[in-house]
C-alpha cells in the first residue's frame, strides 16, 4: 500500500501567522532586553548594555538590601503552585461530581465553565467592589450579620485574595480535561470494578485516578502557562499591593513599562519569565513522557 505524502504549503500560512505573531515580538523582546531604553529619559540615547539590565535584577549589589526580583520571583512560584494545587484538588472532586447521568448535569456542566470565559479584569473589578468590599460587598453584609468585623482581604491578605481568584477563574479548565478523561474511561473496565466489590473510594484513587494521570499533567502544564502569565486580576484587584506583597513576574514587567518607563529592564525581566515558563513546562512535559514510557 502506498504511503501518502503531505504536501506540507497547505500548512505555511498558519506557519507564517504564527511566526508573525508570536515569534517576532518575542524576538523583539529579547532585543530589548539588551538595550539601554528609558522612555522618562529620551536625553539619554539607547545603547546596548549587553547583560546590564538582567544583572541589575539578580545582582545583591544594586541595592541596600536583597533586590525585590527574588522575593517577586518566589512570590510568583507560590502564587503558580497553590493555584494549581487547589485546581488540581478541587477540580478533580468537581469532575467526579459531574461524571454522572442525572437530571440536568448538562445544565450544571455549562454553569461551572463559566468563570474560564469571563474576562480577567472584568472579574477582578466584579469580586472587588460585590463581593469583597467591607462596607456593601457580599463578604461586608455576611460578616457583619454574624456580629463580627470584617478584615479587608485585599489589603490584610493579599496573597490568599489572588490565589482565590485565580483558582475561581481556571478551575472549570482542569474540570473540563478531568472530566474529558473520566468520561474516557472503558464501561467495562468500570463495570468489573463494580462486579468485583472494589470500594468507591478505592476505585478512585487507586483505579480511576491513575488512569486518568496524563489528563492531569496535561491540565497542570497548560494551566501553569494561563496562571503565571496572568495579571488582569492583579491589576483590578490588589494593584500588586499593599507595596509588592501581591506581585508577579508578569505584574513586576507590566510596572517596569508602564510605571518605570523602562523598556530595556521589562524586556530582560519578560525574558526571565518565559524562560522559568519553558523550564517548568519541560519538567512536567519530561515526566509526562516517563511515565508513559514506564508503561510501554
Amino acid at each position: 500500500m502506498e504511503k501518502r505524502k503531505t504536501d506540507y504549503r497547505y500548512l505555511l500560512p498558519a506557519v507564517v501567522v504564527v511566526a508573525v505573531m508570536t515569534q517576532i515580538p518575542f524576538l523583539m523582546t529579547i532585543i530589548f532586553s539588551f538595550i539601554r531604553w528609558n522612555l522618562s529619559r529620551p536625553d539619554i540615547p539607547r545603547t546596548f548594555t549587553g547583560f546590564g539590565n538582567f544583572l541589575y535584577f539578580l545582582r545583591i549589589d544594586n541595592f541596600p538590601e536583597i533586590p525585590p526580583f527574588y522575593g517577586i520571583f518566589f512570590q510568583t512560584i507560590f502564587i503558580t503552585g497553590a493555584t494549581l494545587f487547589f485546581c488540581s484538588v478541587f477540580g478533580f472532586l468537581l469532575a467526579l461530581l459531574f461524571d454522572h447521568n442525572v437530571p440536568g448535569i448538562n445544565i450544571a456542566r455549562t454553569l461551572i465553565l463559566g468563570p474560564f470565559f469571563v474576562m480577567s479584569t472584568a472579574s477582578g473589578v466584579i469580586w472587588k467592589t460585590t463581593f469583597f468590599n467591607t462596607t456593601f460587598g457580599w463578604y461586608g453584609v455576611i460578616v457583619k450579620a454574624l456580629g463580627f468585623t470584617p478584615v479587608d482581604m485585599i489589603s490584610y491578605h493579599p496573597l490568599g485574595t489572588i490565589i482565590l481568584l485565580f483558582t475561581w477563574q481556571w478551575m472549570p479548565f482542569f474540570i473540563l480535561v478531568l472530566l474529558a478523561g473520566l468520561q474516557g474511561l472503558d464501561q467495562d473496565l468500570l463495570d468489573c470494578i463494580r462486579i468485583d466489590g472494589v470500594g468507591w473510594i478505592e476505585g478512585i484513587f487507586r483505579i480511576k485516578l491513575p488512569l486518568i494521570m496524563n489528563h492531569l499533567r496535561v491540565a497542570i502544564m497548560l494551566g501553569l502557562v494561563f496562571v503565571i502569565k496572568e495579571f488582569g486580576l492583579i491589576l483590578t484587584t490588589t494593584a500588586g499591593g499593599p507595596g509588592t506583597r501581591s506581585y508577579t513576574l508578569p505584574y513586576y514587567v507590566y510596572m517596569q513599562v508602564f510605571s518605570a518607563n523602562n523598556v530595556g529592564r521589562a524586556g530582560a525581566l519578560a525574558a526571565m519569565t518565559v524562560i522559568l515558563t519553558l523550564v517548568l513546562v519541560n519538567l512536567i512535559y519530561r515526566s509526562i513522557e516517563r511515565r508513559n514510557a514506564a508503561y510501554l
